[in-house]
């Protein structure tokens, strides 16, 4: 079994112009991989580096682009993997997260990491199921 690259626009372009070295989605089998990716502002084409909401809010619909262009659904994420510059940001990220996720939670790790080159504070990736 192979796996399959798949591009996401406008996702995979904004991360190639800066050079990142990732596939925005890897499908294998039955399995779908997605890339973290910082808070791409689809209106602009530039990281939003602002409030903490809004960037989780644009990484959550990223991803939920993602997922559903390798032929899933938010509904089968099995792992989301949150990465944060600042453990006091819990509280309003997981208050962005609980719309994309009201009930039967996929398993999830919050991570604290140093400050990225960029200026945003969050990334975070998944592995979901193909249905």
């Amino acid at each position: 079994m192979k796996r399959e690259i798949i591009r996401v626009e406008p996702l995979t372009t904004f991360l190639e112009k800066y050079n990142a070295p990732s596939s925005t989605v890897t499908r294998h089998g039955d399995t779908v991989y997605v890339t973290g990716a910082p808070p791409f502002d689809p209106k602009t084409g530039e990281i939003y580096k602002g409030d903490i909401s809004r960037q989780t809010e644009l990484v959550l619909e990223q991803m939920k682009q993602c997922v559903e262009a390798g032929g899933s659904s938010l509904e089968s994420i099995l792992k989301v993997n949150v990465y944060v510059t600042d453990v006091e940001m819990f509280p309003k990220v997981n208050e962005v997260y609980r719309k994309y996720f009201p009930s039967n939670y996929p398993a999830r790790i919050f991570i604290n990491v140093p400050a990225w080159n960029g200026g945003f504070d969050i990334e975070i990736d998944c592995i979901a199921a193909v249905e």
